[in-house]
């Protein structure tokens, strides 16, 4: 398991980067531990997670230069395949009294094809290890950090990095299908003369604590710009993900297409909706019944 000695460093503090790097640095808070070094492109993302004391660094090369174990959470693959270059590019200039060995620990959400040519440069050109599943020995010795301090469990995939892409793509595929079938009930609902009371009232009886009552309160409430958890341009992506393995796997998938349709539609009917929570699509719904995009103008602070 992780020792005293070892550093961390976490770059990419967007929606889902940011709540796992305050999570590790208040673990390192209330254990004594070293503080996390985080980095992200627009420093002052660093600035909640500085204030309970991570430091923040400038740059790629003041994130990893004392760290040994790493964490990536990126936007898109293209953000990930530029700056694992310019990590790789980083870590042969770095100085290691004893070349220490680095662990990455990948999270974001990319195609498998990406995941699998990431393993191997990183391997070949740098001997490290890289983790979505990945090499067994890395994965045990991070694992009583990763629970419960960043999660309540692990789901292994073995040592294929694609299958491992391939699962997380299913489970927000999963979230993807909640979404479609909130937006079409919520607004069957709205259509047929039901208040938003009663709908979050029965969302909340049936199925409370679940992503059915976060997604449906955000819904009812038009809370889009408000804790972002995933938003229209990500979640855009990752349906184009799906619907190509959809396409190499000869699988027919219609509820992605379905989104990809109405978050699209979210898009360009609304200004700014590219940066709303991906909830947002329910939208597209509303304005196909006949309704407005939104009952409210979502409020900027």
């Amino acid at each position: 398991m992780s020792s005293n000695s070892d550093r961390y460093a976490f770059i990419g503090l967007g929606a889902m980067g940011l709540p796992m790097a305050i999570n590790l640095q208040t673990h390192f808070s209330s254990s004594n531990l070293p503080p996390l070094i985080v980095y992200n492109r627009t420093f002052s993302k660093t600035q909640s997670v500085k204030e309970i004391g991570a430091i923040a660094a400038t740059n790629l090369k003041q994130a990893i230069e004392n760290a040994n174990i790493i964490f990536t959470s990126l936007a898109n693959d293209d953000a990930v395949n530029q700056v694992y270059d310019q990590l790789l590019k980083e870590l042969e200039l770095i100085n290691d009294n004893n070349k220490k060995k680095r662990i990455f620990i990948e999270t974001s959400t990319i195609h498998p094809a990406t995941i699998s040519a990431l393993r191997e440069k990183v391997e070949k050109d740098a001997q490290l290890s890289i983790i979505t599943s990945g090499n067994q020995g890395a994965i045990d010795y991070i694992l009583p950090l990763l629970v419960p301090v960043l999660g309540k469990q692990t789901l292994p995939a073995g040592d294929d990095v694609k299958k491992a892409a391939k699962y997380k793509l299913m489970g927000n595929y999963f979230v993807l299908g909640t979404i479609e079938l909130l937006s079409e009930g919520i607004t069957f609902a709205e259509k047929s003369g039901l208040e938003k009371e009663m709908v979050l009232e029965y969302i909340s009886s049936v199925y409370s604590p679940s992503i059915y009552l976060h997604y449906g309160t955000k819904m009812i409430e038009e809370s889009f710009d408000k804790d972002v958890g995933f938003n229209v341009t990500n979640g855009l992506k990752d349906i184009g993900h799906i619907q190509q393995l959809a396409k190499d796997s000869g699988t027919h998938v219609p509820i992605a297409d379905l989104m990809n349709k109405h978050l699209n539609y979210s898009k360009d009917y609304e200004p700014g909706a590219d940066n709303y929570d991906w909830s947002c699509m329910i939208g597209s719904l509303r304005v196909a019944s006949g309704l407005p995009f939104m009952n409210k103008n979502v409020k900027k602070e």
